[in-house]
């Protein structure tokens, strides 16, 4: 593990570099008043970006999982399966399904699927910070901070859910590893964090988990949903098996392209993006682009949510100690490419017109 977080720290560090190389090149060029088909382009300074915020993630998981030496993905097998444990288990088990269903060929129904309990997590992570900071485990400053970046994360992430169920069809259907994967999240939080009425009491929620632990998983959680985002956005960008009914896709297309042209976009103008023969049957046809770039959107505000509420939740990691000793070793690790002098970029605003 030790060996993943130091790879993952030097991928960062490059990719700062290569980024900061870029932006340079580019205001260089501008300057001198190079060709512009001669310059860096816009897109390849946010590509490298946004591959630094994807590394930094799982840098920041590698360090929690080597530091405080215990492993996210798992529970001791010799220990009883207490519910914090059921739920961190649960929960690591899901963050992997979810990659790898979205890595094989996905169905806009595992899409919505992801989605949905995305927005679970978020809100479970919410109501249990909540709980910490009552019990005096969390400053309240930090709470103050972080529970509107979670509710906009949660938001954001319902939003998501809605758009790609549009988009399923009788034909769809959910992977069945992914639906188990699921189940298993809501039914640890139904145990864990529900009595009949609805959330469970602060002191229900006491007496059940281990409120500091959990909270510290719940945002290593929130580190690695940042990562699914991306892979949502990468699969609503580039997966080329992507269909959806027709006359969905007709009203959605036209929607985008319309605001596209608004804001000077030309290329969409005149085009028909179905038939009526594919109206009239409704029948299922690849996205086109301005659908896509729709899903594209929500998926941006995932991230920059998300992202926010992963910073606000900084001081949530694990203790004091732990954090000192982190900090020490990116302080070895930095000196030894201190000749690139990079600071990581903030993940580029999300850009394109919005629904």
């Amino acid at each position: 593990m030790h060996t993943l977080y130091v790879a993952a720290h030097g991928t960062v560090v490059a990719l700062g570099a290569y980024a900061a190389d870029l932006q340079a090149q580019a205001e260089t060029a501008k300057r001198q008043r190079q060709p512009i088909a001669e310059r860096p382009t816009a897109l390849e300074i946010t590509a490298a970006q946004g591959m630094i915020a994807r590394f930094d993630g799982f840098e920041h998981l590698a360090a929690a999982a080597y530091l405080v030496g215990e492993p996210p993905s798992s529970t001791n097998p010799g220990q009883a399966a207490t519910p914090t444990k059921r739920l961190q288990t649960a929960l690591a088990a899901w963050e992997v399904q979810a990659h790898r269903t979205l890595a094989a060929s996905p169905d806009p129904a595992d899409l919505v699927r992801v989605a949905r309990v995305q927005a679970l997590i978020t809100s479970t992570t919410s109501i249990l910070t909540e709980a910490a900071a009552q019990k005096g485990h969390i400053d309240v400053d930090v709470l103050q901070r972080l529970a509107p970046s979670l509710e906009a994360s949660q938001i954001a992430w319902n939003r998501m859910a809605k758009r790609w169920r549009e988009l399923t069809s009788p034909a769809s259907r959910i992977d069945p590893a992914l639906v188990g994967a699921a189940s298993e999240v809501r039914a640890a939080i139904a145990a864990t964090a529900t009595n009949q009425a609805g959330w469970a009491t602060l002191g229900q929620l006491a007496s059940r988990l281990d409120l500091p632990n959990i909270v510290k998983t719940l945002h290593l959680s929130m580190v690695a949903s940042v990562e699914i985002a991306y892979v949502v956005r990468d699969t609503a960008a580039d997966h080329p098996g992507l269909t959806a009914p027709a006359r969905i896709i007709g009203m959605r297309s036209q929607g985008e392209a319309e605001i596209a042209i608004e804001q000077g976009e030309t290329r969409y103008e005149g085009i028909t993006w179905t038939t009526h023969r594919q109206l009239a049957s409704n029948q299922l046809v690849p996205l086109p682009e301005p659908a896509r770039r729709g899903l594209i959107n929500l998926a941006d505000d995932v991230l920059a949510t998300t992202n926010q509420a992963v910073a606000a939740a900084g001081q949530l990691d694990p203790s004091d100690v732990t954090q000192s000793t982190r900090s020490g070793q990116r302080a070895h690790l930095r000196r030894s490419a201190a000749s690139h002098q990079i600071t990581h970029p903030h993940d580029p605003a999300p850009r394109g017109p919005r629904r």
